[in-house]
């Protein structure tokens, strides 16, 4: 061993002569490589190119350097091996070049016969330490050595693929092919082999405790260097916890403090692992405040020999180099001498005469390790042999690991650790900047305390780092110690001070890291950026030097940003680490681009401020300045007023230089595609990527041009497209993550773009930005109506509607809930300028209901009041968009559509009087306060009749109310009795009279509280008193000592009054009076006191005719309809028949409140057997079973036909042609499967099979075609050929999740996931909004009509019509006979019985008007209903499901009009099985009591031939076309029954005398 040591030492010297005379003569040719490999960023052509490539092939440009280099460096140190293993090394060396090429050709025999003969010899290896490890006095040395080798072996291949060395994960996860990894693996699966390493062989007694007298030591090294090689695959929390309690900790520190090389730095590297562990590093705190000024003196020492080392190199010849190596080593280090007599010799100096201290070992085999090429670049600081920088590395790692800690702040500055670094940092040779690279880890530990970090700045430590060279190692520990500055804001003011030139490459290499480095350096770059963008200074920089775009470029060339790489052949390219490690950098560029974005729009709006607002409130000059150099912080709501008010005065064609460089890099669209693939995203910080794209898009709205930009589409990973608005509505609607920030900063994107004004203002003090002309303000005006009202389109056809309405109702999360309600309000009443969704939205029951008024009220928390606030007043917006009127006078806080109304009727309506009532009451006042000489003059101008003051007296009073036939009880006891007012009025004639404030106003006494000055003859008014609630007349009641009834109604008319609120007042009203003064006079006086009374009338009118002053005024009540009080029983049905009324539809009504059972088909009959779904065809009932077998029975007499096994799970629908002889079955189990089946001879056979359809239906016309359903879009197939004729897939779907396609009766309109199409031409027709999330909708028969759950659309126009609340979540069944049966099917429900809700009940409505009819109760789940050819029987798949009871179903077909008898209700309900109408055994249902045939004209409607999903044809269409109101006696038990052909039916029991 000692002679391949001198041998190997002899190689190397020999080959560093041989460098060292060759350098002095190349350095031009080596400066000119270092240009080539490495462009320098400071050249102005290389910015062009990096802007121009930004690819991922920089990166691995400067890997392949690195391993070229390395190569080129192992090739020359090849012969550098022991005598003794040189054909070992040797061939490593071939090995470490093939695994190379390995790595770009993974089937390359060599590669693959290397990796196996590496893994074959550490199995041995493994193996046979298993067999040996039990006996007697084994020594675990040479297989430690032997495994060290291999694991460093393969340690250097994967160093020299320069891995990113801030990546902690397992290497094997990092490169899956790199055999390193692989290695790992495997070692790691012998847990008793990892537990005897990182237990046994570190304890100092091993040998002794085999009882072995042995030093331990040799063992302890060898373990302590393989636990260090195998570090990056082990688990640092789980191994150090346990060795903690072990006692190694304390053994590692004792190690570390005083003990010999290697095992001193290889016991420091272990402590740094485990300092890691914060738990660790806390518990030994002592230990370390005793090591870590050990450690830091130790590095002093380091250093210096370092460069003693360094200059005696240079200076002296090769001759003297090991002389003076060894003089000054043990001078100057003799503290830390290790005699060879008290110490066993380290292994790689085994047999070495004399003592040698630790510094000379370490110093040996630096000046051994590493040749002196030009061409050598070191990419790691390998473990053994040991060297002084494997020393320093080892202990700068156990510093970093506790940098952060504040107890050992003040060691670092006591013990110089900033000479230190800057030392380490000083000309740097970028060929190896590895322990560089730890030194600035150490630094970065370090900055994160603001102390330190402004010593390190004031110290010149920012222009030290600028000078680190790139691209190297060392580059990555810059970009940590930069975002730690960053982190620091006064540092960051410091820097800002400083020269611009030194900003500028600070700017400028953080550009190159973002471009040029490792992902976790472009993370900590972007950080740096994120942090740092609110100074101006640097963001000015980051632009001059085309910063966004170089940031932009980070997350454009990520693969999981590219809609391509979702290809099979793109997949394999990315696995799971390397999407997780993309969405960070995706994250990180989204909050940069966030902070970019927002501290620009500080910059704008403060400029916008200073230029208009200069002289405004001080309340602006907190935030704003003339000349800011730091963006302030501003809140949610700040930012986003600030955004509004900018919108304002921003010309609709404006320029603004971030945005539009975003535009034209396409950052807007990436942002959205950003937000569209986060739905597949589970990261932890999905929420702040997205929050942060949003809150960009936000700003960017500033400008409209954006808006073009959200309405285009956008292509998603599944090859689909999307719009840029779908992505936000998603993330509005809490699809993407329910994060409350996330949804109001979508809200918040929403409100800029919905409510943007049309008409702008210029920035300065003209109106438009581009030209004073109006030719160009019409232009402009007309671009911004065009581009708003592509926005609402593209916001309505995203179900834009659909998403602000349920934002505006909903109660969670309880702290935001508020503000999310105002802001989904605020979007909605933007929205809602457009004329088409002001026309939806006042059809929905949220305003047509008084729901809206509900949320209005109260807050959700109290503690929000000022976002409820908010809230109430874009609801009251909202409002009278939709209504077209102002608020209701009477009470603004209550609105609703029928106030509303009643306030703009009132306000249109013109108030007129009769001018000679007015002077009559003059001349009576006048009279009243003793001025007979102006009433005189008064009478004698106007014309008065003559008359005496007393004619009148308080029995004769003029405003006394008259008997109206028309005014209730209830009204006539709001008015006071007039004598009770005429006593009141006697007994306060007494009354002082009022102060001189009350003189300013105009009295209107009533009767009872007359004026004490004039005659007592004065006319008296009625007391309104009761009406002060409802009237904006201020009242004012004094407590009267005479009379406790007497009441004074005065109205203020002062402006200057305190008590004149805006309550009950427009806008233009509420406006201070000091701005605008506005005169009293009598008109006004005598008009407002006529528009209060007309405001107390319940139906106000807009044409009246003159008010009366001396009669109370209302307006008539609507003349009451006789047929809301007629009895409509046979008899006046029959009477207004035969006087020319139409009263089928009263008929229809009466007929459609009565069913009655009258056959069951049990499930019980037949073994093992469930009903899911049944269609009637003719006399015939085809069911299907939960067994997958159709089933088909005659309905006379209840007997199974025949039947025919379908499909192998339930069939789920059924249905069949007009014809009968072919029948469509569905089964939705697993793989939806439709079949089409012709039945010939009393069989089923397979016609037609439609995977992955499933929903089916017949054309309606000639039933030659099939109308299938493929989830968003709808396929024609051609029965007799059976291809397809034509597809209709949706350009933005609507996504039901229960989407069912169905064609009209005339086969012209197509209805598929709520869009209407054209058959013929296959085009879109128009696409209506989505209010539910599963029934997609339905034809009606009229073919005018669509019914889509609750909502009625209107065909010809594409309004909504109507909304029907009771059809929400039921499919629609049409009947002939004009109804329409809505019930809740088994089939639409989902298969998981814990949450499926049944409904045992459906509604019956008429087919006109929608109004219902009655509501069935079948006491048991409904699974299907169908309807008969004539309407007269319906078919009724029940399910009977108990805890206690055998799950079984029934097939009750009811016949419609009859009535249940006793019997029958009372066996209905007991379900008896003997009873003959419940389908019993007996047979003998035909000639059952209880049962009955069924005509050809049962109840008076012929059988026709059509089926019931037929139109209602437009003759009989036209006999309903009657003005008469619903029935109010549907449900009349007098009411005789209407049977035709009363001789076929035999009912149980005689009529009852009523009928």
């Amino acid at each position: 061993m000692s002679d391949a040591n001198s041998n190997a030492n002899g190689n190397g010297n020999e080959n560093a002569r041989a460098q060292d005379e060759e350098l002095p003569n190349d350095i031009a040719l080596d400066n000119a490589i270092f240009a080539a490999a490495y462009q320098s960023d400071d050249e102005p052509a290389d910015e062009e190119l990096e802007a121009d490539a930004q690819s991922e092939d920089n990166s691995n440009e400067v890997n392949a350097e690195g391993e070229d280099d390395a190569e080129d460096a192992e090739v020359e140190v090849d012969g550098e091996g022991e005598e003794g293993d040189n054909d070992g090394d040797g061939d490593a060396a071939v090995e470490d070049d093939d695994a190379d090429a390995d790595n770009a050709n993974a089937e390359d025999d060599p590669a693959a016969d290397r990796r196996s003969a590496t893994k074959r010899e550490l199995t041995q290896i493994i193996d046979k330490w298993e067999q040996e490890q039990t006996q007697s006095g084994y020594d675990p040395v040479p297989t430690l050595r032997s495994l060290a080798e291999i694991f460093e072996r393969e340690k250097d291949v994967y160093m020299r693929k320069d891995p990113d060395p801030l990546d902690l994960r397992h290497p094997y996860r990092t490169d899956p092919s790199c055999q390193y990894g692989l290695m790992l693996k495997l070692l790691f699966r012998k847990d008793q082999f990892m537990g005897k390493l990182l237990n046994d062989y570190l304890r100092e007694n091993y040998f002794s405790r085999q009882n072995v007298s042995r030093s331990s030591l040799e063992l302890n090294i060898i373990a302590c260097r393989l636990i260090l090689v195998v570090m990056p695959g082990l688990e640092t929390t789980a191994v150090f916890q346990t060795a903690e309690e072990d006692g190694i900790i304390s053994r590692l520190y004792n190690w570390a403090e005083d003990s010999i090389e290697p095992l001193q730095s290889y016991a420091t590297g272990l402590l740094a692992a485990a300092m890691e562990v914060s738990d660790i590093a806390i518990s030994c705190r002592d230990q370390n405040m005793r090591l870590v000024p050990k450690m830091i003196n130790r590095l002093h020492m380091l250093l210096a020999c370092s460069c003693m080392s360094k200059n005696a190199t240079g200076e002296a010849s090769t001759a003297h180099n090991n002389s003076a190596d060894s003089s000054f080593s043990s001078g100057m280090l003799s503290w830390m001498a290790c005699g060879a007599a008290s110490a066993p010799q380290s292994p790689q100096h085994n047999g070495a005469s004399g003592s040698a201290s630790n510094m000379s070992i370490l110093f040996e085999n630096s000046r051994d390790a590493f040749p002196l090429s030009r061409y050598y670049k070191r990419m790691y600081i390998p473990l053994h042999p040991p060297t002084a920088d494997t020393s320093q590395m080892l202990i700068m790692r156990f510093l970093t690991s506790l940098g952060e800690y504040q107890e050992f702040l003040g060691m670092a500055f006591g013990n110089n650790v900033m000479v230190l670094i800057f030392s380490h940092l000083e000309e740097l040779d970028r060929r190896d900047t590895c322990l560089a690279y730890e030194v600035l880890k150490y630094l970065a530990s370090l900055l994160c305390h603001k102390k330190f970090a402004l010593e390190f700045i004031s110290h010149g430590g920012l222009e030290l780092l600028l000078n680190v060279p790139r691209p190297s190692l060392a580059t990555t520990g810059v970009s940590i110690a930069i975002y730690y500055l960053a982190y620091c804001e006064d540092a960051m003011e410091r820097i800002c001070s400083m020269p611009r030139p030194l900003i500028s490459n600070l700017v400028r290499y953080a550009l190159w890291i973002l471009g040029r480095c490792h992902d976790s350096s472009k993370c900590h770059a972007t950080m740096f950026f994120s942090l740092s963008f609110q100074f101006k200074v640097i963001l000015d920089e980051f632009d001059a030097q085309d910063g966004l775009r170089k940031l932009y470029n980070v997350i454009s060339v990520l693969k999981i940003l590219d809609p391509s790489h979702n290809d099979s052949e793109n997949a394999s390219d990315i696995n799971e680490d390397v999407e997780c490690a993309s969405r960070q950098m995706v994250r990180h560029v989204c909050v940069a681009l966030k902070r970019y974005m927002e501290a620009h729009f500080f910059y704008k709006y403060n400029n916008f401020i200073c230029q208009h607002y200069a002289t405004s409130s001080s309340s602006s000059t907190h935030y704003f300045s003339q000349h800011p150099t730091v963006a302030a912080k501003l809140t949610f709501d700040q930012l986003h007023e600030q955004i509004r008010t900018l919108q304002e005065h921003t010309s609709v064609r404006a320029h603004w230089e971030p945005v539009d460089q975003l535009l034209k890099l396409g950052g807007i669209t990436m942002l959205l595609r950003i937000i569209a693939f986060s739905y597949e995203w589970v990261n932890s910080g999905r929420s702040e990527t997205v929050r942060s794209a949003l809150d960009v898009l936000s700003v960017c709205c500033v400008i409209p041009r954006v808006y073009l930009v959200l309405c285009e589409r956008l292509q998603m990973l599944d090859k689909t497209t999307t719009s840029g608005f779908c992505s936000v509505l998603g993330a509005a609607a809490g699809e993407i993550t329910a994060d409350a920030e996330v949804l109001k900063s979508a809200l918040a994107v929403l409100c800029h773009c919905v409510c943007s004004p049309i008409i702008r203002k210029d920035s300065g003090s003209s109106l438009m930005k581009f030209g004073n002309s109006s030719r160009k303000n019409k232009a402009n005006q007309k671009y911004a109506e065009e581009l708003i009202e592509k926005v609402w389109e593209s916001v309505c056809s995203n179900n834009g509607i659909v998403v602000l309405l349920s934002l505006m109702q909903t109660k969670g999360p309880i702290t935001d809930a508020d503000c999310i309600r105002g802001m989904a309000c605020r979007a909605l009443a933007g929205l809602a300028r457009s004329d088409r969704v002001r026309q939806i939205v006042g059809k929905l029951p949220l305003f047509a209901s008084g729901q809206l008024q509900a949320l209005m009220r109260d807050p959700i928390l109290q503690e929000k009041r000022a976002e409820h606030v908010l809230f109430q007043k874009y609801a009251l917006e909202l409002l009278e968009r939709i209504s077209g009127k102002t608020k209701p006078l009477n009470n603004p806080l209550d609105p609703s559509l029928t106030n509303m109304h009643k306030a703009n009727v009132i306000a249109q309506t013109r108030i007129q009087y009769n001018e000679q009532q007015l002077y009559q009451l003059i001349f009576e006042h006048l009279e009243s306060k003793g001025l007979g000489q102006t009433a005189q003059m008064l009478q004698r101008e106007v014309g008065l009749p003559l008359q005496t003051t007393t004619t009148r007296n308080f029995h004769q009073s003029p405003f006394d109310y008259k008997g109206f036939s028309g005014i209730s009880s209830i009204s006539r006891s709001r008015l006071r009795n007039r004598m009770q007012d005429v006593n009141a009025a006697i007994m306060s004639s007494g009354e002082p009279s009022r102060s001189q404030a009350d003189d300013t106003s105009l009295h209107c006494s009533s009767s009872g509280n007359a004026s004490t000055s004039g005659s007592a003859t004065a006319p008296g008014i009625p007391n309104f008193n009761h009406l002060s609630a409802q009237t904006p007349i201020k009242l004012r009641k004094t407590e009267r000592a005479t009379s406790s009834v007497s009441r004074s109604l005065q109205k203020q008319i002062s402006l200057g009054n305190a008590e004149s609120s805006s309550v009950g007042l427009t806008d233009d009203l509420a406006i201070s009076p000091a701005l605008y003064p506005k005169r009293v006079t009598l008109n006004s006086i005598v008009t407002e006191y006529l528009t209060n009374q007309h405001s107390l009338c319940n139906n106000p009118v807009t044409t009246c005719p003159q008010f009366d002053l001396y009669e109370p005024h209302k307006c008539p009540d609507p003349r009451p309809s006789r047929l809301l009080s007629s009895n409509y029983n046979l008899t006046s049905r029959h009477f207004r028949t035969q006087a020319g009324f139409n009263t089928a539809r009263f008929d229809r009504r009466h007929v459609h409140t009565h069913f009655a059972p009258w056959r069951t088909i049990r499930s019980a009959d037949y073994d093992d057997l469930e009903f899911t779904c049944c269609d009637v065809v003719g006399n015939y009932l085809i069911v299907g079973t939960h067994q997958g077998e159709s089933k088909v029975f005659n309905m006379n007499d209840g007997v199974e036909q025949f039947s025919s096994i379908c499909h192998t799970y339930g069939v789920d629908a059924i249905q069949a042609n007009r014809g009968g002889d072919l029948v469509l079955t569905t089964s939705l189990w697993r793989i939806r499967t439709t079949i089409l089946w012709s039945i010939t001879d009393n069989e089923f056979r397979s016609k037609l099979r439609l995977p992955d359809v499933g929903y089916c239906e017949f054309s309606q016309t000639t039933q030659d075609r099939l109308l299938g359903t493929h989830n968003d879009c709808a396929v024609l197939y051609d029965i007799n050929t059976g291809s397809k004729v034509s597809t209709f897939t949706p350009t933005i779907p609507n996504q039901y999740t229960k989407n069912r396609a169905t064609l009209c009766r005339t086969d012209e309109l197509l209805l598929s996931d709520g869009v209407l199409w054209d058959v013929r031409s296959g085009k879109e027709i128009h696409k209506f909004d989505k209010f539910n999330q599963c029934i997609s909708g339905v034809f009606h028969p009229n073919c005018l009509e669509i019914i889509a759950n609750t909502e009625v659309w209107d065909l010809r126009t594409f309004h909504l019509l109507q909304t029907v609340p009771v059809l929400d979540q039921r499919n629609c069944t049409f009947s002939p006979m004009h109804v329409i049966y809505g019930a809740s099917l088994g089939a639409d429900r989902d298969h998981d019985m814990e949450t499926t809700t049944y409904d045992t009940s459906f509604n019956v409505l008429d087919a006109y008007d929608y109004s219902s009819i009655a509501t069935i109760d079948v006491k048991r789940n409904i699974n299907d209903l169908s309807v008969s050819a004539n309407g007269s029987l319906i078919a009724v798949v029940e399910d009977h499901t108990g805890y206690d009871s055998k799950q079984e179903t029934y097939v009750k077909i009811y016949a419609v009009g009859v009535k249940k008898s006793e019997r029958s209700e009372e066996e209905d309900d007991e379900e008896v099985p003997e009873s003959n109408e419940e389908g019993s055994d007996t047979g003998s249902d035909t000639g059952s009591e209880n049962a009955f045939a069924i005509g050809p004209n049962f109840m008076g409607f012929p059988l026709r031939s059509h089926r019931n999903r037929n139109v209602i044809s437009e003759s009989s269409s036209g006999e309903d076309n009657d003005s008469d109101l619903d029935d109010s006696d549907d449900d009349d038990d007098d009411d005789i029954e209407i049977l035709s052909n009363i001789d076929e039916l035999d009912f149980d029991g005689e009529p009852s005398s009523d009928d």
